[in-house]
C-alpha cells in the first residue's frame, strides 16, 4: 500500500519535499539574512500550513482552532529564549541568525501532515470528516506555525530594540 501511494503522489509534492529539505538545511547553518528576507520564509510556512487547513477541510470551524494553536504559541513563544538567537546588524540592514535544526524539523512535521492527511483526503477516509480530527489536525497546524509566527514577531522586536540603541 505503501509504494502504491508513493507512485500516486504528484510530482510536485516530491519536488516541494527537496526545497523544504534543502531551505531547512539553510537554517541550521549560521547565517546572516537580509531584513526583509529575514521575513519570508516564515509567511510562506503559515501560508501552508493555513493552506493545508482550508484545502482539507474549507472554511471551517478548522481555521478557527488553526487560529487558537498560532495565539498559544504566540503568547508562550516569546518568552522562550531560545528563539532570541539572532542579532540585526543596522550597518548590514540584516540580522546575523545562529543556525537551529528546528526550522528544518518544523517544516518536515508540516509536511508530513500535510501528506498524511492528503492521503486520506484521497482514499476518501472517513475519519477526515470527523470533527475532532478537524480540529485536532488544524490546531496541529496552528501551533507549528505558531512558532514561524514567533520568529518574525520576536526578529521584530530585536531590530526594534537594537535600532533605538
Amino acid at each position: 500500500m505503501f509504494m502504491a501511494i508513493l507512485q500516486h503522489t504528484p510530482l510536485w509534492v516530491y519536488v516541494l519535499f527537496f526545497v523544504l529539505l534543502i531551505l531547512g538545511w539553510m537554517q541550521s547553518r549560521d547565517r546572516l539574512v537580509p531584513y526583509f528576507r529575514a521575513f519570508i520564509l516564515p509567511c510562506i510556512m503559515m501560508l501552508f500550513s493555513i493552506y493545508g487547513v482550508v484545502s482539507a477541510f474549507g472554511m471551517s470551524i478548522g481555521i478557527v482552532a488553526w487560529s487558537i494553536g498560532m495565539m498559544i504559541v504566540l503568547a508562550l513563544g516569546i518568552r522562550i529564549r531560545v528563539f532570541y538567537n539572532a542579532v540585526f546588524m543596522e550597518e548590514h540592514k540584516a540580522f546575523a541568525i545562529k543556525g537551529s535544526w528546528l526550522w528544518l524539523a518544523l517544516m518536515m512535521i508540516i509536511f508530513w501532515l500535510k501528506f498524511a492527511v492528503g492521503v486520506a483526503l484521497a482514499r476518501q477516509l472517513d475519519i477526515v470528516y470527523e470533527p475532532w480530527f478537524i480540529l485536532s489536525i488544524s490546531l496541529c497546524y496552528g501551533l507549528l506555525s505558531g512558532v514561524f509566527l514567533v520568529r518574525m514577531v520576536i526578529l521584530w522586536k530585536i531590530k526594534s530594540i537594537q535600532v533605538k540603541h
